[in-house]
């Protein structure tokens, strides 16, 4: 397979189905451009009077916030108090089962100490995470599927519970990864009382304006807790919290050629933190990587053997794409 590649971000066009892209340029990129005309300043402005007539005043607490201990949504929380009139957010944290890492226990526990908010960590059934995860890779190597639907739908289904109007999330990621055309405010499953807001909306998303922010509390990376030297990786704080969660990501890579490596360089040569070439090479180093120590952690808890993990692995794999090593790892063709 002939592999093209966005002429400016150098992110891998034809191998996802239903990926976008124009004269050689991916919807990532174009999305991008358009963020520099859309007016952010009268978005934050609107969403101050938008959230003082919204609020349920009913209610104990004026919105929910799903958190993680990550970047995004200590910033979040941080601009809804202090630049948006918002006391009193209650702060959502869905756990999956995997080991979670120091810097994200701290972060989550930082962010409710720093403003004094109540939380409500709400860990799924783990029985149903492991039958899901373990059908979702055996099946279809999207392990984290489900999860995932439930970091969506559980803030919501607690907001309802409890009368809060307002809920909101980080980045409109149809928009950031180029399945949308328009970056809009609200999430799809908005309703009349209850109104899903994407932050990333009102302030134009980036992984490092979220870092900046974030770290103006006492926010800490893998790197500032001295832990986990993340393999397969070009950054040590995104999605940091959760260790076998990693897998999932890299799981593309096996089906698309990519993984977290292409997404987060692209995304830094489109934020001016990487040039092309840069992200292209870095994309040549490491993006084939399966970190060790989420291998371990997902195998353990999901009670898998590295064998099994290989061989599920195997048979999924793009042969048009990939090509095994001397040391049996998969690599793209073009870069091997």
């Amino acid at each position: 397979m002939e592999i093209m590649k966005c002429k400016k971000c150098g992110f891998i066009l034809n191998t996802r189905p239903n990926f976008k892209s124009i004269d050689g340029v991916c919807m990532p990129c174009l999305n991008n451009e358009k963020k520099k005309i859309i007016d952010f300043e009268s978005r934050q402005k609107w969403l101050t009077q938008y959230v003082a007539e919204n609020i349920n005043s009913n209610s104990k607490w004026d919105c929910v916030v799903g958190v993680s201990g990550g970047k995004d949504s200590t910033a979040i929380v941080k601009r809804l108090i202090e630049n948006h009139g918002v006391k009193n957010p209650l702060l959502i944290n869905v756990t999956d089962e995997f080991t979670h890492s120091e810097a994200g226990m701290y972060n989550l526990k930082n962010l409710a100490l720093y403003y004094n908010l109540d939380t409500i960590t709400f860990r799924c059934e783990p029985k149903s995470f492991i039958k899901n995860t373990r059908k979702d890779f055996f099946e279809t190597l999207h392990p984290l599927k489900w999860i995932e639907q439930q970091l969506y739908e559980v803030p919501l289904e607690i907001a309802k519970k409890f009368g809060i109007n307002l809920v909101f999330y980080g980045e409109n990621s149809d928009f950031e990864y180029g399945g949308a055309s328009e970056l809009g405010i609200f999430h799809p499953a908005s309703d009349e009382k209850t109104k899903l807001i994407f932050l990333g909306a009102i302030y134009p998303y980036s992984n490092y304006d979220s870092l900046k922010v974030a770290k103006e509390i006492g926010w800490k990376t893998l790197g500032d807790c001295n832990e986990w030297y993340r393999q397969g990786s070009i950054d040590d704080f995104a999605q940091i919290d959760s260790i076998g969660y990693m897998v999932h990501h890299w799981c593309k890579f096996i089906k698309f050629g990519f993984q977290r490596v292409s997404d987060m360089a692209s995304r830094f040569v489109r934020e001016g933190y990487l040039s092309k070439e840069q992200a292209e090479e870095l994309i040549k180093e490491k993006d084939y990587i399966i970190d060790p120590k989420a291998k371990s952690d997902f195998c353990k808890i999901l009670n898998i053997s590295e064998r099994e993990f290989n061989e599920t692995v195997d048979k999924f794999a793009n042969n048009d794409l990939l090509i095994k090593d001397k040391n049996g790892n998969w690599r793209r063709k073009d870069l091997y």
